[in-house]
């Protein structure tokens, strides 16, 4: 059964892009150009939907991912010091 679940095949990738889940069919994919690196048809189509991906922000690049990452960090750093302000707030109005 094991082997049943990491069964990859374009037939199965395909269904994953008609039911609009594009990131499980760039993974196949993907498993599809490994196994069949002269693949050109397996090479454009990992292409097109690594575009596809990154323009939805689904997979991104090494530079996007990091930048997605700097986003998170600044965006936890503000939540911080919201709320240390507000603990200054009421520090000041308890004094």
């Amino acid at each position: 059964m094991e082997e049943e679940a990491n069964i990859s095949t374009e037939t199965l990738a395909e269904l994953y892009l008609k039911g609009e889940n594009i990131k499980k069919a760039y993974e196949i994919y993907q498993q599809l150009l490994k196994q069949n690196p002269a693949s050109t048809r397996f090479k454009e189509k990992v292409r097109e939907l690594e575009l596809r991906l990154r323009k939805s922000g689904g997979v991104s690049s090494g530079e996007s991912e990091s930048l997605k990452q700097k986003k998170n960090i600044e965006r936890t750093i503000r939540e911080l010091k919201e709320w240390l302000n507000q603990i200054q707030r009421a520090k000041k109005k308890s004094m």
